[in-house]
């Protein structure tokens, strides 16, 4: 691997494809690679000279594993069995969707989008959500860090016939969003409305860009028809602490 001289790598995306397939994204900060196990199996295969790329999410969807990496381009891994061990193994990654960079700029008033990207499935359709995070930087000359501020959302569905992402102004469900998992649910049978993303801190401490105000944090509802964020619930009070970590939403099994 690229990366096997670190001590620090650290897995950011653990998916359980089939009783015989486990797939994860394996790195070190931005840069890491897919590999591949049998449960329960004593070591993970990777492709030797796999070049480490920006991935950001993976799904396994409709039989296939795909992986999005931070240009927006969609990738689907084609997996294959050893012939000597029988173990699965990467055998081809492929581009399905050439995305349109979406690159950060600093602003006039001193903020600056930071880009995160999500792949979710729902209704048979995958999902790109993406994820600007308004930082404030300091001004030109001055020394400071970079602070994150209000969020914003955007979804886009993906066109596999025309290899393209179609923008999404509606979901018909509940997204709960996260790194290490992300799901929507129809909840409207409980009064919850539809058409919200319900959002999470979820940024790893080796792939910060910017750091929290302990009293304005990434926590919340963001309404897609009106663009509004707001509280999930007024009595719940959500405040980094320093031993705060990555958090996830935890689902019932189905």
């Amino acid at each position: 691997m690229h990366i096997n001289t670190s001590e620090k790598l650290h897995i950011s995306k653990l998916i359980l494809c089939s009783p015989n397939l486990v797939a994860a994204l394996v790195g070190i900060g931005y840069a890491s690679q897919i590999l591949m196990c049998q449960p329960g199996a004593l070591s993970w295969s990777v492709r030797a000279y796999d070049p480490c790329r920006r991935f950001e999410d993976m799904s396994f969807y409709q039989g296939k594993l795909y992986a999005i990496i931070n240009n927006e381009n969609l990738l689907v891994v084609n997996i294959s069995e050893d012939q000597s061990t029988g173990d699965p193994q990467v055998s081809r990654i492929g581009q399905v969707i050439e995305g349109e960079p979406w690159y950060p700029v600093v602003f006039e008033d001193n903020t600056m989008p930071c880009k995160k990207l999500y792949l979710v499935e729902w209704q048979g359709a995958l999902l790109m959500v993406r994820r600007a995070v308004w930082c404030q930087v300091p001004e030109p000359g001055v020394r400071g860090e970079v602070v994150a501020r209000e969020n914003s959302f955007e979804v886009f569905k993906a066109d596999f016939e025309h290899s393209r992402w179609v923008k999404v102004s509606a979901l018909g469900g509940l997204m709960f969003l996260g790194r290490r998992c992300s799901r929507v649910l129809s909840l409207s049978q409980y009064g919850v409305p539809d058409d919200h993303i319900l959002f999470l801190d979820d940024d790893e401490e080796n792939r910060m860009e910017y750091r929290y105000d302990e009293e304005n944090t990434s926590y919340g509802t963001y309404d897609m028809r009106s663009g509004r964020i707001r509280s999930v619930h007024p009595n719940i009070s959500w405040k980094r602490g320093d031993e705060m970590r990555l958090a996830a939403w935890l689902f019932p099994q189905d």
